[in-house]
């Protein structure tokens, strides 16, 4: 079960590989990238495997555009991993 949900705001760990400190909201991923990555799990997140491990990611939507570990960007928007993220606001439906 997701511990977010769409329209969720978010605070990124300053302490994550990239958009570091950002804060944002939780959105489903757009059809762009779900073109690359496939379907998500519910249309909220998916699992993904990288030299970091396994992580599950929601996709974000930034309030300012963010750089990502390598420097390229700015980006308005990405995956970033469930544990590196503290719940700001809940979206009341």
């Amino acid at each position: 079960m997701p511990i977010f949900s769409i329209g969720d705001r978010v605070f990124i760990s300053p302490d994550f590989f990239w958009a570091k400190g950002a804060t944002g909201t939780i959105s489903a991923p757009p059809p762009q990238v779900t073109a690359l990555s496939g379907p998500w799990d519910g249309g909220l997140t998916r699992k993904e495997h990288s030299a970091l491990g396994e992580a599950t990611v929601y996709w974000v939507w930034f309030d300012e555009p963010q750089r990502d570990a390598d420097g390229d960007g700015p980006f308005r928007g990405g995956c970033i991993h469930e544990s590196a993220m503290t719940l700001i606001a809940r979206t009341v439906n």
